[in-house]
């Protein structure tokens, strides 16, 4: 094939993926998950970009460059392959001298045009078939970098900027402190087969000590006949660098995406007839579906439930208090939601706290309640101060224990929580625990999956038919919740890295 095509085809051919980095911004995450892994929304951000190669550009081969956890990089890219059965996926190992180099390795691959794009930048709701329209209008250019408009300085001095003539590129800046317009450079690159040959004739940085790309670019956009050409985006874009801004990508597309999601709430019922209609009443109007999970009341908790026409179910547990988390997930498995929120049947917890849960779960995966401030507990209640301590204890030792995923809990039995059935979906398979110890063991099995579960303070009432809370069931539980602990970090057998 000739070194150099003619740039007539309507669509793009091949594509480059760079997802060899180490992500030390965004540790210790990166430490056991590469950032192209992270996901939003059901799929990983490689997922995602191959997507976009493919669907826009009719891309039909992409390498995929890998370094750092390829082993986890490699298995995505057999699952991403599914997806594309016609499109041939490749993983090529990095040279570990930056992506100037990754990208010049490919050079006995690659003898056409080219797109690249970083495997840490998502694009959401992006219009990157504008690069087939700079290429239509720039047959022969050497090269184009994806550029948005933004107001946001500090953003430019995080990547590149760009100088223009019009849409020609005059030079580029790497993470420049005075930024000369509101321009922000891209990691979409379409190259022409002249980046190997200007990459050769880059030298390496000085602060660096690496060929930049934007350095190549530069000096194709200085040297080359063919000129460098902006293509404008209109799009949301996200440059993974650090934990908070994936936690910004997901909040921003859950945020987008929310009016659609629909959710459950899931009340585990056991003789609970003087409270359970306030419950529902309290709740009803906030929820697509309310189900009632019920351990065989020999009350009116049934009749009563159904009398408000929400979704019973029978939980066949002989009235059996101590199978609570059999019974939440059974009644879990009912829930048609996006959105899954367990609350207790005793009228402990109201609805007003829910849109705090909502809120939160726009970039979290399980949001749960904490009743350790004073000024939201009812006097009368039976949350005790060394109750709350020993809750309080058990919740730190989760900390201790998995510090590498950096949880914060101060509450380790809140009955007030809300979880994205997909998230649960990941875990399920881990949860045994029969009694009322599920919550803690559902916190440590999101945590420990290297999912997001973050704490809210919620009010606390007064339950109806409030249960005295003794020393020795404290003592009884710690001694459960410290040997759930032990056995989900030790005993379980399964190697969980990150661990």
């Amino acid at each position: 094939m000739p070194r150099d095509l003619p740039h007539t085809l309507k669509k793009i051919r091949v594509g480059v993926i760079a997802a060899a980095g180490k992500g030390t911004r965004a540790y210790p995450r990166t430490s056991f998950i590469p950032k192209p892994l992270f996901v939003i929304e059901g799929k990983s951000i490689l997922h995602r970009n191959v997507d976009l190669l493919v669907k826009t550009f009719g891309v039909e081969k992409i390498y995929v460059l890998v370094g750092h956890l390829k082993e986890q990089i490699i298995e995505e890219i057999v699952y991403i392959r599914n997806y594309f059965p016609k499109v041939v996926i490749e993983p090529c190992e990095w040279t570990q001298a930056g992506l100037a180099s990754d990208v010049a390795s490919l050079e006995k691959l690659i003898h056409e045009p080219f797109l690249t794009i970083l495997g840490d930048e998502f694009y959401y709701k992006t219009d990157h078939e504008e690069f087939l329209k700079v290429l239509k209008n720039h047959p022969n250019m050497a090269a184009s970098i994806g550029i948005v408009k933004t107001s946001l300085l500090s953003r430019i001095r995080k990547n590149y900027s760009v100088t223009l003539e019009k849409d020609k590129i005059l030079n580029l800046v790497e993470k420049p402190e005075n930024p000369p317009n509101e321009l922000l450079g891209l990691g979409s690159y379409y190259f022409s087969t002249l980046y190997f040959d200007y990459f050769k004739k880059t030298p390496p940085s000085s602060k660096s000590g690496v060929v930049e790309i934007t350095d190549v670019i530069d000096k194709m956009a200085k040297e080359s006949k063919e000129g460098v050409y902006a293509t404008n985006l209109s799009c949301e874009y996200f440059n993974i660098n650090s934990m908070q801004d994936y936690y910004h990508a997901v909040y921003e597309v859950r945020n987008d995406l929310f009016p659609k999601f629909k959710s459950s709430l899931i009340i585990p019922t056991n003789n609970n007839a003087r409270s359970i209609t306030d419950v529902i009443v309290d709740f009803k109007d906030k929820f697509h579906e309310i189900i009632v999970i019920d351990n065989e009341s020999k009350d009116e908790t049934v009749a009563l439930a159904k009398k408000e026409k929400v979704k019973v179910y029978e939980f066949h547990g002989d009235g059996n208090s101590s199978l609570l988390g059999e019974q939440v997930r059974k009644g879990i498995e009912y829930a048609t939601g996006d959105i899954l929120v367990v609350v207790s049947p005793d009228g402990s917890f109201r609805s007003k706290d829910y849109p705090k849960l909502l809120e939160y779960m726009k970039d979290s995966d399980m949001v749960i309640g904490t009743r350790t401030t004073r000024q939201m507990i009812e006097q009368g209640s039976n949350l005790k101060p060394l109750y709350r301590l020993v809750n309080l204890f058990m919740g730190k030792l989760v900390e201790v224990f998995w510090w590498g995923q950096e949880p914060r809990f101060t509450d380790s039995d809140c009955h007030f929580f809300s979880i994205w059935k997909e998230s649960y979906s990941r875990v399920r398979l881990g949860l045994k625990q029969e009694d009322r110890m599920f919550i803690v063991e559902l916190m440590i099995e999101i945590v420990r999956s290297h999912m997001r579960c973050i704490e809210i303070p919620v009010s606390y009432f007064k339950p109806v038919n409030q249960i005295e809370y003794r020393i020795r069931d404290m003592v009884k539980d710690f001694i459960k919740i410290f040997n759930i602990i032990l056995s989900k970090k030790f005993m379980l057998g399964e190697n969980r890295d990150g661990e």
